[in-house]
């Protein structure tokens, strides 16, 4: 008879231990779970940059945005890119093809593109653009410095710029699964 108590006492002990590891392991979000099963912002990237100079983006852009507040650790982030183009509406027509890559972490944003602008005279200039800011998984708001890698002179191309960015999500289910608390 104690046989059998203390064997369901074992057993029922073991139970509870699981029981517990398995609710801690619920618990427990790590960055990169939620990064693997969160699905991707995906759609159309617009922005108007401004400085010396007003111009206007369009492109597409993929986002990994990330909301969770429940777990013992809050986690509010993502990362992206986009493959746009700018377009100078001054005197003369600039455009830039851009490739961009950012990161954020609760709502801080920090990225860097890689514009190479072209004018309607010939010139063209390969800039790298370190930005700066605010964001989430709709919009960003960025400081960027635009350095020159070739021709550091070119006309109608600013030096300092702020953007405005927003997202436009044409994914549903992303749209619908993004979390928002």
């Amino acid at each position: 008879m104690k046989a059998k108590v203390v064997l369901l006492l074992i057993v029922f002990c073991q139970l509870v231990v699981a029981q517990e590891t398995l609710q801690k392991e619920k618990d427990t979000i790590t960055l990169w779970k939620l990064f693997k099963t969160e699905p991707t912002l995906k759609g159309v990237v617009l922005g108007v940059h401004g400085a010396r100079e007003t111009m206007f983006e369009i492109g597409y852009f993929q986002y990994l945005w990330v909301e969770e507040l429940e777990s013992k650790i809050p986690i509010v982030g993502g990362m992206g890119y986009s493959l746009s183009t700018e377009h100078y509406i001054n005197e003369d027509y600039v455009i830039a093809p851009k490739a961009t890559a950012w990161i954020n972490l609760f709502y801080a944003n920090i990225g860097m593109s890689l514009p190479w602008y072209f004018d309607t005279e010939g010139n063209n200039s390969f800039r790298v653009r370190p930005e700066i800011g605010i964001g989430s998984g709709d919009f960003k708001l960025t400081y960027a410095l635009n350095m020159a890698i070739t021709n550091k002179d070119m006309p109608n191309v600013s030096k300092h710029m702020v953007s405005a960015i927003y997202f436009l999500n044409f994914d549903r289910e992303a749209g619908k699964n993004k979390r928002k608390w």
